[in-house]
């Protein structure tokens, strides 16, 4: 299946967000952990699925934009909003080339169900 081919991500703006200061994960306490390999990854576009529950997995989407010691934050720039996501809830994460992106979007929500009377 060919991958739809996008613009290299581009840092999104900053206004009306803001994030702490960014976590120093050089030091010894963080070698080989997860926070170190999104941490040097800051920028790249990721799929990342979370385990909700058991046995739920759900997928988000966009730019990593910054990481913590305990969560993560995505750029959605299709909808231009930002992600705050559970770094222990996170089980895999793909990095996408620069210029390629997933074909169908992860972020989408699905639709309440209705309630019939």
């Amino acid at each position: 299946m060919d991958q739809i081919r996008y613009p290299a991500p581009t840092p999104p703006r900053r206004e009306g967000f803001s994030v702490p200061p960014a976590v120093d994960f050089n030091g010894s306490d963080f070698r080989g952990s997860i926070q170190k390999v999104l941490g040097n990854n800051v920028g790249q576009y990721v799929v990342m699925e979370f385990l909700i529950g058991t046995e739920q997995l759900v997928r988000k989407q966009g730019i990593l934009y910054f990481v913590g010691t305990d969560y993560v934050v995505l750029y959605d720039d299709v909808v231009d909003n930002f992600i705050v996501c559970d770094l222990y809830a996170i089980k895999f994460t793909y990095f996408y080339y620069p210029g390629q992106r997933p074909t169908q979007n992860y972020n989408t929500l699905p639709s309440a169900p209705t309630v019939s009377s």
